[in-house]
């Protein structure tokens, strides 16, 4: 047994490739290195991707960002010049404001003034006929169509029997207007000079407004009476020796017509000024004609007795 030979064999098995680097030889050692490095440049490769991954999302965060801010600015921007433009217009307008106001201001102390003014020339004026002295000489006495003047008034009084729209038409054919009472120096100056007659005074009772209203000048002013304060339609005022009572305007009674001194001398004025107008141009045509100037006096005109040019203003007539 010892002559025969032995043969040994030795069996090599196939291996899959993937498994062939991992294992370990039968009673062999396992090179190092080569798997070692090969797992770690596969975890760098993956952390390099998700690095550039994150990279790339925070550029365009970045970006996207920047986008926003630059607008933003720029809406600011716009409205920080709406803002100045609306400021401009708010202080243009407050200084038109302010020299509206100026200019109103000014305007009223002009109007102020020019009122005084006016007020302070109509003092004047009623104190220069104001001088003239208020004598009752007529008391106890009727006297048909005739004036009587106290301060700047001159008094018409008509014993016509009229309704109280008469006496106002017949006023105004006089120019003048019915009677309305300032105060109570006036009022006792014409009473006596009624002498027991009744006279439709400008005072009435206004429907459409429902209120007493003097003639031309609205409500009553200077004197109030208790009738005032209570409705009166349909009813007029007339003056006694005594009383102002009321009564239907359609009753009969005699009219109190007035007119100022001043209005009275304006129209004897004009009146005095057409005559001397209507002279000259006589004279001018009688100097063409060749023929002298007819020789004319001026007639003194009272403001109680109308003149052949003054048709308006009422004179004496026999009492019928």
């Amino acid at each position: 047994m010892s002559d025969q030979q032995v043969i040994y064999s030795s069996l090599r098995f196939l291996q899959s490739p993937s498994e062939s680097p991992n294992r370990l030889r039968p009673g062999g050692t396992q090179r190092p290195g080569k798997n070692d490095g090969k797992g770690f440049s596969v975890t760098w490769h993956l952390i390099a991707v998700i690095l550039g991954i994150l990279c790339l999302l925070l550029l365009v965060t970045v970006a996207l960002l920047g986008t926003k801010i630059f607008q933003y600015i720029q809406e600011n921007h716009q409205l920080g010049e709406m803002i100045g433009n609306l400021t401009r217009e708010h202080h243009i307008l407050q200084n038109d404001s302010y020299l509206k106001e100026r200019l109103l201001t000014n305007m009223t102390l002009e109007y102020n003034i020019l009122k005084n003014e006016s007020l302070q020339q109509k003092k004047e004026q009623d104190l220069l006929f104001a001088d003239r002295r208020c004598q009752k000489e007529n008391e106890g006495k009727l006297y048909e169509n005739r004036w009587s003047c106290c301060g700047i008034k001159c008094y018409y009084f008509i014993p016509a029997s009229k309704n109280w729209n008469g006496c106002k038409q017949t006023c105004q054919s006089y120019n003048s207007s019915l009677l309305k009472i300032n105060d109570e120096d006036e009022l006792a100056f014409i009473q006596p000079q009624t002498y027991r007659n009744n006279y439709w005074i400008g005072l009435s009772y206004d429907d459409r407004e429902q209120k007493w209203k003097w003639i031309d000048t609205g409500p009553p002013f200077g004197i109030n009476y208790a009738f005032m304060r209570s409705s009166g339609r349909g009813q007029c005022a007339f003056l006694t020796p005594t009383r102002i009572a009321t009564i239907e305007c359609s009753k009969t009674y005699n009219c109190i017509c007035e007119e100022r001194i001043d209005d009275v001398f304006s129209a004897c004025f004009n009146i005095y000024k057409k005559k001397r107008e209507h002279k000259r141009a006589q004279a001018g045509g009688a100097a063409e004609a060749g023929s002298p100037p007819s020789r004319e006096t001026d007639t003194g005109l009272d403001p109680r007795t109308p003149g052949p040019q003054d048709p308006g203003t009422p004179g004496p007539r026999d009492p019928t």
